[in-house]
Protein backbone atom coordinates (compact mmCIF):
# COMPACT_ATOMS: atom_id res chain seq x y z
CA UNK A 1 0.00 0.00 0.00
CA UNK A 2 1.42 3.22 -1.12
CA UNK A 3 2.71 5.58 1.45
CA UNK A 4 0.70 9.19 1.55
CA UNK A 5 1.97 12.62 2.98
CA UNK A 6 -0.48 13.35 5.54
CA UNK A 7 -1.44 16.89 6.32
CA UNK A 8 -4.06 19.46 7.79
CA UNK A 9 -5.49 22.66 6.18
CA UNK A 10 -4.25 24.48 8.60
CA UNK A 11 -0.99 23.59 7.02
CA UNK A 12 -2.32 24.08 3.65
CA UNK A 13 -4.63 26.92 3.05
CA UNK A 14 -4.36 26.87 -0.61
CA UNK A 15 -5.28 23.37 -0.96
CA UNK A 16 -9.24 24.16 0.79
CA UNK A 17 -11.11 24.77 -2.73
CA UNK A 18 -9.53 21.21 -3.98
CA UNK A 19 -10.85 19.31 -0.54
CA UNK A 20 -13.79 20.86 -1.14
CA UNK A 21 -14.03 19.68 -4.87
CA UNK A 22 -13.01 16.30 -3.70
CA UNK A 23 -16.53 16.32 -1.87
CA UNK A 24 -18.66 18.02 -4.09
CA UNK A 25 -17.48 17.29 -7.50
CA UNK A 26 -16.63 13.64 -7.44
CA UNK A 27 -20.09 12.15 -7.36
CA UNK A 28 -18.94 10.75 -3.84
CA UNK A 29 -22.74 11.72 -2.40
CA UNK A 30 -26.28 11.57 -4.59
CA UNK A 31 -27.06 14.85 -5.27
CA UNK A 32 -29.91 14.88 -3.35
CA UNK A 33 -27.41 14.57 -0.35
CA UNK A 34 -25.85 17.71 -1.37
CA UNK A 35 -29.05 19.49 -0.40
CA UNK A 36 -29.62 19.31 3.08
CA UNK A 37 -30.25 22.51 5.01
CA UNK A 38 -27.86 21.69 8.02
CA UNK A 39 -24.49 21.23 5.43
CA UNK A 40 -25.46 24.85 3.83
CA UNK A 41 -25.23 26.61 6.47
CA UNK A 42 -22.45 25.19 8.36
CA UNK A 43 -20.29 22.69 6.33
CA UNK A 44 -18.08 25.67 4.80
CA UNK A 45 -17.30 26.72 8.53
CA UNK A 46 -15.05 23.26 8.38
CA UNK A 47 -12.70 25.19 5.99
CA UNK A 48 -13.23 28.41 7.80
CA UNK A 49 -12.93 28.47 11.28
CA UNK A 50 -12.05 24.61 12.08
CA UNK A 51 -9.29 24.07 9.34
CA UNK A 52 -6.87 22.28 11.67
CA UNK A 53 -9.20 19.24 12.23
CA UNK A 54 -9.66 18.71 8.16
CA UNK A 55 -7.45 16.07 6.92
CA UNK A 56 -5.74 15.11 3.43
CA UNK A 57 -3.70 12.41 2.30
CA UNK A 58 -1.86 13.55 -0.54
CA UNK A 59 0.47 11.18 -3.46
CA UNK A 60 3.72 11.79 -4.17
CA UNK A 61 2.87 13.76 -7.15
CA UNK A 62 0.82 16.54 -5.16
CA UNK A 63 -2.74 15.39 -6.19
CA UNK A 64 -5.53 14.58 -3.31
CA UNK A 65 -6.38 11.13 -2.38
CA UNK A 66 -8.79 11.57 0.39
CA UNK A 67 -10.06 14.11 2.66
CA UNK A 68 -11.80 13.70 6.50
CA UNK A 69 -13.68 15.92 7.65
CA UNK A 70 -13.98 16.52 11.48
CA UNK A 71 -15.24 18.62 14.03
CA UNK A 72 -14.54 19.27 17.98
CA UNK A 73 -17.35 18.59 19.64
CA UNK A 74 -18.87 18.19 23.31
CA UNK A 75 -19.92 14.96 24.56
CA UNK A 76 -21.15 13.60 27.59
CA UNK A 77 -19.74 9.95 27.19
CA UNK A 78 -23.30 8.17 27.25
CA UNK A 79 -24.98 6.68 24.85
CA UNK A 80 -28.00 9.17 25.36
CA UNK A 81 -26.06 11.88 24.83
CA UNK A 82 -25.74 11.20 21.26
CA UNK A 83 -28.47 13.17 19.71
CA UNK A 84 -31.03 11.56 17.37
CA UNK A 85 -30.06 13.76 14.57
CA UNK A 86 -26.68 12.37 14.06
CA UNK A 87 -24.44 14.50 11.13
CA UNK A 88 -27.27 17.45 11.25
CA UNK A 89 -27.24 18.18 15.16
CA UNK A 90 -23.04 17.13 15.80
CA UNK A 91 -22.47 19.70 12.82
CA UNK A 92 -24.12 22.05 14.27
CA UNK A 93 -23.03 21.75 17.70
CA UNK A 94 -19.54 22.49 17.02
CA UNK A 95 -20.13 25.42 15.36
CA UNK A 96 -22.59 26.54 18.29
CA UNK A 97 -20.47 25.73 20.83
CA UNK A 98 -17.18 27.28 19.03
CA UNK A 99 -19.63 30.58 19.41
CA UNK A 100 -20.28 30.33 23.03
CA UNK A 101 -17.10 29.34 23.61
CA UNK A 102 -17.28 26.03 25.08
CA UNK A 103 -14.37 24.34 24.68
CA UNK A 104 -14.54 20.51 23.00
CA UNK A 105 -13.61 17.54 24.87
CA UNK A 106 -13.65 15.12 21.81
CA UNK A 107 -13.96 15.16 17.94
CA UNK A 108 -16.50 13.95 15.64
CA UNK A 109 -15.74 12.74 12.09
CA UNK A 110 -18.39 14.69 9.17
CA UNK A 111 -17.25 12.78 6.68
CA UNK A 112 -14.34 10.30 4.80
CA UNK A 113 -13.99 10.47 1.19
CA UNK A 114 -11.65 9.22 -1.27
CA UNK A 115 -10.91 10.00 -4.92
CA UNK A 116 -12.56 7.75 -7.41
CA UNK A 117 -9.79 6.20 -8.85
CA UNK A 118 -8.29 5.23 -5.67
CA UNK A 119 -11.58 3.64 -4.14
CA UNK A 120 -11.02 0.42 -3.36
CA UNK A 121 -7.11 0.21 -2.56
CA UNK A 122 -7.90 0.38 1.25
CA UNK A 123 -7.71 4.46 1.63
CA UNK A 124 -10.54 4.31 4.01
CA UNK A 125 -9.11 3.29 6.51
CA UNK A 126 -5.78 5.34 6.14
CA UNK A 127 -7.79 8.28 6.50
CA UNK A 128 -9.47 6.86 9.51
CA UNK A 129 -6.07 6.26 10.97
CA UNK A 130 -4.97 9.88 10.24
CA UNK A 131 -8.12 11.18 11.48
CA UNK A 132 -7.40 9.06 14.72
CA UNK A 133 -3.94 10.75 14.79
CA UNK A 134 -4.86 14.36 14.23
CA UNK A 135 -7.52 13.54 17.30
CA UNK A 136 -4.54 12.78 19.32
CA UNK A 137 -2.31 15.36 18.47
CA UNK A 138 -5.19 17.29 19.15
CA UNK A 139 -4.95 16.34 22.68
CA UNK A 140 -8.46 14.67 22.76
CA UNK A 141 -9.05 10.58 23.38
CA UNK A 142 -12.34 10.06 21.41
CA UNK A 143 -13.28 10.32 17.85
CA UNK A 144 -17.29 10.06 17.07
CA UNK A 145 -18.86 9.42 14.40
CA UNK A 146 -22.28 9.17 12.60
CA UNK A 147 -21.57 6.83 10.17
CA UNK A 148 -23.24 6.19 6.58
CA UNK A 149 -23.04 2.41 6.11
CA UNK A 150 -22.10 2.01 2.60
CA UNK A 151 -24.21 -1.02 1.18
CA UNK A 152 -27.75 0.29 3.25
CA UNK A 153 -28.53 2.07 0.12
CA UNK A 154 -28.98 -1.63 -1.57
CA UNK A 155 -31.86 -2.58 1.43
CA UNK A 156 -33.36 0.80 1.98
CA UNK A 157 -36.89 -1.08 3.39
CA UNK A 158 -34.59 -2.58 6.11
CA UNK A 159 -35.14 -1.02 9.62
CA UNK A 160 -31.20 0.25 10.55
CA UNK A 161 -31.65 -1.15 13.47
CA UNK A 162 -31.39 -4.44 12.04
CA UNK A 163 -29.37 -4.28 9.12
CA UNK A 164 -26.42 -3.19 11.93
CA UNK A 165 -27.34 -6.86 13.14
CA UNK A 166 -26.56 -8.50 9.95
CA UNK A 167 -23.07 -10.63 10.02
CA UNK A 168 -20.72 -12.41 7.23
CA UNK A 169 -20.54 -15.80 7.35
CA UNK A 170 -16.76 -15.66 9.42
CA UNK A 171 -19.29 -13.76 11.71
CA UNK A 172 -17.58 -10.07 10.63
CA UNK A 173 -19.71 -7.23 10.27
CA UNK A 174 -22.06 -7.43 7.27
CA UNK A 175 -21.59 -3.35 6.12
CA UNK A 176 -17.96 -2.97 4.74
CA UNK A 177 -17.78 0.82 6.27
CA UNK A 178 -19.03 -0.41 9.44
CA UNK A 179 -16.76 -3.25 9.39
CA UNK A 180 -13.96 -0.95 8.95
CA UNK A 181 -14.23 0.79 11.85
CA UNK A 182 -15.06 -2.45 13.87
CA UNK A 183 -11.64 -3.95 12.93
CA UNK A 184 -10.19 -0.65 13.52
CA UNK A 185 -11.00 -1.14 17.00
CA UNK A 186 -13.96 0.86 17.04
CA UNK A 187 -17.92 0.37 18.84
CA UNK A 188 -21.04 0.16 17.16
CA UNK A 189 -22.95 2.66 20.00
CA UNK A 190 -26.61 3.40 18.16
CA UNK A 191 -28.42 4.04 15.67
CA UNK A 192 -29.17 7.72 14.96
CA UNK A 193 -32.39 7.51 12.82
CA UNK A 194 -33.27 11.27 11.66
CA UNK A 195 -29.37 12.00 10.99
CA UNK A 196 -30.01 14.54 7.92
CA UNK A 197 -32.97 15.72 6.31
CA UNK A 198 -34.06 17.14 3.66
CA UNK A 199 -37.26 18.51 2.34
CA UNK A 200 -37.72 20.03 -1.40
CA UNK A 201 -40.31 20.50 -4.29
CA UNK A 202 -41.19 17.63 -5.75
CA UNK A 203 -39.81 18.91 -9.13
CA UNK A 204 -36.28 19.44 -7.06
CA UNK A 205 -36.60 15.53 -5.97
CA UNK A 206 -37.15 14.34 -9.74
CA UNK A 207 -34.24 16.55 -11.01
CA UNK A 208 -31.68 15.16 -8.16
CA UNK A 209 -32.87 11.73 -8.50
CA UNK A 210 -33.54 11.37 -12.91
CA UNK A 211 -37.27 9.83 -11.70
CA UNK A 212 -40.95 10.89 -11.79
CA UNK A 213 -43.13 10.91 -8.91
CA UNK A 214 -46.84 11.06 -10.24
CA UNK A 215 -48.46 9.62 -6.88
CA UNK A 216 -47.71 10.09 -3.53
CA UNK A 217 -46.29 7.73 -1.51
CA UNK A 218 -43.03 6.13 -0.84
CA UNK A 219 -40.10 5.43 -3.30
CA UNK A 220 -36.60 3.62 -3.87
CA UNK A 221 -34.30 6.13 -4.77
CA UNK A 222 -30.95 5.40 -5.92
CA UNK A 223 -28.46 6.01 -3.43
CA UNK A 224 -31.10 6.93 -0.27
CA UNK A 225 -30.68 4.58 2.55
CA UNK A 226 -34.44 4.88 3.42
CA UNK A 227 -37.40 5.71 1.24
CA UNK A 228 -38.55 8.90 -0.13
CA UNK A 229 -41.55 9.78 1.02
CA UNK A 230 -43.53 12.17 -1.65
CA UNK A 231 -46.61 14.75 -0.89
CA UNK A 232 -48.07 15.69 -4.02
CA UNK A 233 -50.93 17.57 -2.40
CA UNK A 234 -48.13 20.03 -0.29
CA UNK A 235 -45.69 19.50 -3.00
CA UNK A 236 -43.13 18.26 -0.99
CA UNK A 237 -41.16 15.55 -0.68
CA UNK A 238 -38.73 14.10 2.42
CA UNK A 239 -36.02 12.27 3.07
CA UNK A 240 -34.96 11.43 6.22
CA UNK A 241 -32.00 9.43 6.30
CA UNK A 242 -30.63 7.15 9.52
CA UNK A 243 -26.89 6.86 10.30
CA UNK A 244 -25.33 4.73 12.89
CA UNK A 245 -23.07 6.15 15.77
CA UNK A 246 -19.41 4.37 16.62
CA UNK A 247 -16.41 5.50 19.09
CA UNK A 248 -13.33 5.30 18.62
CA UNK A 249 -10.91 5.50 21.87
CA UNK A 250 -7.88 6.98 21.09
CA UNK A 251 -4.87 5.51 22.33
CA UNK A 252 -1.10 4.58 21.41
CA UNK A 253 -2.22 5.04 17.36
Amino acid sequence: MPDFIVLTLDERPDLIDAADKLASETGAWPEFMLHDPIASKYFWRLYDTFPAYQTVLMDSDGQLVAMGNTIPVTWDGTTEGLPDEGWDAILERGVLNFRNQIPPNCVSAIQAVVAPEHMGQGISKQIVRAMRRMVAHRGLNKLIAPVRPNLKHAYPLTPMERYIQWKRNDGSVFDPWLRTHVRMGASILKVCPRSMTINAPVAAWEGWTLMRFPDSGQYIVPGALAPVIIDRESDKGTYIEPNVWVLHEIGGD
